[in-house]
């Protein structure tokens, strides 16, 4: 699964590239329904803190 690092369309899953509902909620229950994005985005999610100093809430 390929990560799309230029995130320009919030309804669509930067991970797999999947319609949204919405681009708050509706991402939150994508990526709770879909291991792989789940997977993808807590990835993402390490490598970002990482880069970041102290911890990041996002």
């Amino acid at each position: 699964m390929a990560v799309n690092t230029t995130w320009a369309d919030s309804s669509t899953c930067p991970f797999c590239g999947d319609e949204l509902a919405s681009p708050g909620a509706g991402f939150v229950d994508h990526i709770r329904e879909n291991d792989d994005c789940e997977s993808e985005h807590e990835q993402w999610r390490e490598n970002l803190a990482g880069d970041l100093a102290g911890e990041w809430a996002g």
